[in-house]
């Protein structure tokens, strides 16, 4: 942005409810003022460059916000909770990642590995630790679950006009820079990513669905009505892994909503019918025009591009198969790679381009140990979240974030098997810190069971 009256009404106003929300909301309301931020308030709209990694007012707030913990925390407003295995191997992870970093080059690229460690990993390690080790309670989580269907909301929005090219609608209007041409037409949102839009507006989806249950006839029309504005912001993102991936988590918040004798029904329902769409839209969901400048035909060349940097990638794993060629070194050294003959793909297409796939990806960069350490934290997170939605004694809506992280995940690895979202702030922001979120509420809730005292409301 380049308008300084605007810039200054916009720090004003952050610092003046920042300082608010800090102040009065606790440690999550001060996770979500960072996650806000980041998504609307990035890079994009402000930032001062230095010389690590240029200013934002995220990552300013992100500084605040662990200050804010450090006080609470000896002020006894925090609710420190015993490492778990979770806990460790995300440690683990963050040691391997800052090894696999300083090896190497880190300072290439105007040291964009090392900020690719601190943005993506470090950082979002820091909102993990603080949410979960923040005090909780029903009404704790009802306002992150309402703060997630509002961002969502005005997300979707945002990419329908986008989409329709109807740019007078659009807040920020960095949103719709031509200064910024990468994916421009598509609903890319504040994120100025439509893959990363569309897994945001997947997990608010199933944030706004929480409330199916508890609402009358005519608050589940509203809820089918906000579902319908959803789902135009996520077609507006014309990306099929998006798709796949908002279809994936509705079916699983759906499925865990119905009686467990209608699951099995209705999940092979939905795969038979997504079979049929698929096998009868194939060609329409392979060529489109998307992209503003882009051809039907270059969008249809995108699908058979991702076996060459698969291929790529398997090359580069089977040399350096335990660490990897180091953390955001795969573009310098997949040069090396694209003159294998052995294979009838044309290895060339793939020069300059970053790795399609979030697994892959790791894989080529920290090699066996480094994705096995993800998989591994992805799946006590993921079993965290299943204790959560089971554990029937727990309130309400202590239960309900553990229904979440399942759409997010089901978005996360559908997205992730055709674009590398590791590399999208709000994406691992957003992953870290609902992590920490269900990480804290598993533990409260077995304190809970064992006779701990609790203030939970119901």
């Amino acid at each position: 942005m380049d308008d300084p009256v605007i810039i200054a009404a916009a720090a004003v106003a952050l610092t003046t409810w920042g300082a608010v929300v800090f102040l009065r909301g606790g440690l999550l309301a001060g996770c979500l003022a960072v996650l806000l931020t980041a998504t609307v308030f990035g890079y994009y709209f402000y930032n001062v460059p230095t010389g690590l990694m240029p200013l934002t007012l995220d990552r300013v707030l992100w500084a605040v916000l662990v200050v804010q913990y450090v006080v609470w925390r000896r002020l006894g407003k925090a609710d420190p909770k015993p490492l778990g295995r979770d806990d460790w191997l995300l440690l683990a992870m963050l040691g391997l990642l800052t090894f696999s970093t300083l090896t190497h080059d880190w300072w290439a690229h105007a040291n964009h590995p090392a900020a690719r460690l601190i943005l993506f990993y470090l950082m979002p390690a820091g909102l993990y630790w603080v949410a979960r080790q923040s005090q909780v309670s029903p009404r704790g989580v009802r306002g992150v679950l309402i703060f997630l269907a509002l961002l969502g909301l005005y997300v979707a929005a945002t990419g329908i006009a986008e989409w329709q090219r109807q740019r007078w609608l659009v807040w920020p209007q960095y949103i719709v820079a031509e200064s910024n041409p990468a994916f421009l037409g598509r609903a890319r949102g504040p994120l100025l990513n439509p893959m990363g839009s569309g897994i945001l507006m997947t997990v608010c989806l199933a944030s706004t669905l929480a409330w199916w249950p508890l609402t009358t006839r005519p608050g589940k029309l509203l809820l089918l009505a906000l579902t319908g504005i959803y789902a135009l912001g996520i077609f507006g993102t014309l990306t099929r892994g998006a798709w796949i991936g908002a279809a994936a988590g509705l079916c699983l918040v759906v499925a865990f909503r119905l009686p467990r004798s209608y699951r099995i029904p209705a999940l092979a329902a939905g795969v038979v019918a997504a079979g049929v769409v698929t096998a009868a839209c194939w060609q329409d969901m392979v060529a489109f025009r998307r992209d503003e400048g882009a051809s039907a035909r270059e969008t249809a060349e995108s699908v058979y591009f991702r076996p060459v940097v698969a291929r790529v990638a398997w090359n580069m794993f089977l040399d350096r198969p335990l660490l990897g060629c180091g953390l955001d070194q795969y573009v310098d050294e997949s040069v090396y790679y694209l003159h294998d003959r052995t294979t009838e793909l044309n290895l060339e297409k793939a020069r300059g381009y970053s790795q399609h796939n979030v697994f892959l990806s790791l894989l080529t960069e920290t090699g066996l140990v480094g994705l096995g350490l993800w998989l591994g934290l992805l799946g006590l997170w993921t079993r965290n979240a299943w204790r959560l939605w089971q554990a029937g004694s727990a309130p309400f809506w202590i239960r309900q974030p553990g229904l979440v992280w399942l759409a997010l995940l089901a978005a996360y690895v559908c997205d992730g098997m055709f674009h590398d979202v590791s590399t999208i702030v709000v994406v691992q922001m957003l992953l870290f810190f609902l992590a920490g979120l269900i990480a804290g509420l598993v533990r409260h809730v077995e304190k809970a069971a064992e006779g701990g005292s609790t203030n939970d409301e119901g």
